[in-house]
């Protein structure tokens, strides 16, 4: 039985990729969403994630590594437009998110089923409750996890050991919902927690086991019925 569960922030609740698209369409005679996939799928998980964790929150040495994946020389003018288009995306996603259509709702069900809710994220984890707060008018979260506040990536199994502590549960009976395989997936099934990746634009499965959700999902209304279901 389920009593607690681990629910990521952006790409899960709230729809960044579509605040960022828009803010870098055009940047290097490219699409919005072209140059959006590079940064995420072509370096930040395929580079980033395997070989520079430390460098996971540095806007600047992705911006190296798609002019690298381009083959153009670097442009220091356009990556420094690209941190910015990054850091005004962050401030309209915290004055004007954009959840997913049926994240709220899904969010309210899950609540009602007396289950102890949790926002797992990588940084500024209180600042998009509050986000979610002003626009709901209510709170959802027992506890708000971040690195920061942990102090340990949530790439590291580490994370899931101290939000199980805070949050007084036990693995088998907490699930980490998210759409990131090795921040959401990988390190949570380290300690025991079932896993739900939440798989919205159809991405392949992982070539890594230890990256393979117990569950898959397209949407959260998905998520609310393999609860009921007892997982």
């Amino acid at each position: 039985m389920i009593t607690t569960a681990l629910i990521d922030y952006d790409g899960t609740l709230h729809d960044y990729d579509a605040v960022l698209t828009r803010n870098l369409e055009g940047i290097l005679g490219l699409r919005g969403e072209e140059l959006y996939h590079i940064y995420v799928y072509d370096v930040h998980r395929t580079i980033v994630h395997v070989r520079h964790l430390d460098r996971h929150d540095d806007t600047m040495f992705h911006c190296k590594l798609i002019f690298e994946h381009l083959g153009r020389p670097f442009d220091p003018e356009v990556a420094e437009l690209i941190v910015r288009k990054f850091d005004e995306a962050a401030e309209r996603a915290r004055e004007d998110p954009i959840y997913f259509p049926e994240a709220i709702r899904v969010l309210d069900d899950i609540k009602d089923m007396g289950i102890k809710m949790c926002l797992s994220t990588g940084r500024d984890a209180e600042e998009k409750s509050e986000s979610l707060k002003r626009v709901t008018g209510s709170s959802h979260f027992t506890h708000v996890f971040s690195e920061t506040a942990l102090a340990v990536l949530k790439t590291e199994p580490e994370y899931y050991v101290r939000a199980l502590d805070i949050a007084g549960s036990e693995p088998k009976e907490t699930v980490s919902i998210g759409d990131t395989p090795l921040s959401d997936i990988r390190p949570a099934k380290m300690v025991g927690i079932n896993t739900i990746w939440l798989n919205r634009r159809g991405e392949p499965v992982p070539d890594a086991d230890d990256q393979t959700a117990d569950y898959e999902v397209e949407d959260l209304k998905q998520v609310v019925q393999l609860i009921c279901d007892g997982l």
